[in-house]
């Protein structure tokens, strides 16, 4: 089933990741100029994310994209507020979409979109690249086959510092309404699914705490766009969602597991460090090291030590996909993103489910992200909603 267009709706930060990702692995799937549309309401910014990919287009009304026939794979990369409304109306044109993290605002917003996702007959994903890391798959592979005993506890955080400088600009982040919870939905979200496709699904938040380190930013004289600093007015606006969340977690497989998510972890950049515990051992990895995870195994009558397992090609992706399938060469960010789109194509392709980081994940995502939001607010417990 060789698709027609791709287009890639946001031409920021990220809508570059999956533009770059699609140049390196549409060909595998279909004709020649499959690049299609890059859609941004700054039309320079379309113009220029679509010459540096080779699209062959540029538009900056996203209902054009929907309604073009010559589309039918569509890439929502636009500010948190607006993922629902988009990738609604693409599943209702039938479109395969893949859409950013978070689903939405809200569980109660990222419910009727599962329930689109269930009843359309096109392939659709919320953006969950890190399980595209091949030491987090192997980690997962060690779980399943039972290595590592029964899961005791997990640690997730996520990291970064992107918002650490209070100089820079307010923008739609730094709002509630707009962006939800901040860095706990922004990099957050990824600590949860991280969870979620290790330890299985959450059953209680036992509580959470948050904090607004900066809770005022310049607001910018023009537009901005990503992280980056601008030139600032003399007014501020006051910064409504958190910088730093934490959270204790209780699965329902009886483990318990701690979250953390910062914007503003000076000297961080952007990590995510992951350590999990059973009965019978420990695994741990951090991508400031994305050559190798460790695990150690319990040793009879004796104290167990870490030993270190480089990349592999026989490792999930690495073979088939990673540009130097080599022991030990590091696979980064852009080669993971690479992994997800290319499975994403794959299924389009052969009209299969994207399972790995579905449209059903994200809203999974989004319950457990609902009640530490929750428990933060209230200072108590909170159960995690089940699907609807």
């Amino acid at each position: 089933m060789p698709f027609h267009g791709i287009a890639v709706i946001g031409a920021g930060m990220i809508g570059a990741a999956h533009a770059a990702a699609y140049r390196q692995f549409a060909h595998r799937f279909g004709p020649a100029g499959t690049l299609h549309t890059v859609c941004d309401m700054n039309h320079e910014a379309a113009r220029k994310l679509a010459a540096d990919w080779g699209f062959a287009r540029t538009a900056t009304d996203w209902k054009s994209v929907i309604a073009d026939a010559g589309i039918d794979v569509v890439s929502v990369c636009l500010p948190n507020y607006l993922h629902t409304e988009v990738t609604l109306a693409a599943l209702a044109a039938g479109k395969h979409v893949l859409c950013e993290k978070p689903l939405a605002l809200d569980a109660a917003s990222a419910r009727p979109v599962a329930e689109a996702a269930r009843k359309a007959g096109s392939v659709s994903g919320t953006v969950f690249n890190y399980r595209r890391i091949p030491a987090i798959a192997a980690i997962r592979a060690r779980i399943e086959a039972g290595d590592l005993g029964r899961p005791v506890q997990i640690g997730v955080q996520f990291q970064c510092d992107y918002a650490a400088d209070p100089l820079l600009p307010h923008s739609w982040r730094y709002e509630l309404a707009k962006a939800g919870p901040g860095a706990l939905l922004d990099v957050g979200t990824h600590a949860v699914d991280t969870m979620r496709f290790l330890f299985g699904e959450v059953v209680e938040v036992i509580g959470a705490v948050s904090t607004i380190s900066i809770p005022e930013r310049r607001l910018p004289l023009g537009a901005t766009s990503g992280h980056g600093h601008a030139a600032l007015s003399d007014r501020t606006a006051p910064v409504d969602n958190d910088d730093v969340m934490s959270a204790l977690l209780r699965f329902a497989n009886g483990a318990q597991g701690f979250l953390s998510a910062s914007r503003v972890a000076v000297g961080s950049g952007n990590r995510l460090a992951v350590e999990v515990m059973g009965t019978e051992g420990t695994a741990r990895f951090t991508t400031e090291m994305p050559s190798f995870y460790e695990i150690a195994l319990r040793a009879p009558g004796g104290p167990a030590g870490f030993t270190r397992v480089m990349n592999s090609p026989q490792a999930p992706d690495i073979g088939t996909l990673a540009t130097v399938p080599h022991d030990a060469v590091s696979v980064g960010y852009a080669e993971w993103f690479g992994f997800m789109i290319h499975d994403f194509l794959r299924c389009c392709a052969e009209g299969r489910p994207f399972r790995n980081g579905s449209i059903e994940d994200g809203y999974a995502a989004a319950r457990v992200l609902d009640s530490i939001q929750s428990a933060s607010s209230r200072a108590a417990a909170v159960q995690v909603e089940p699907a609807a």
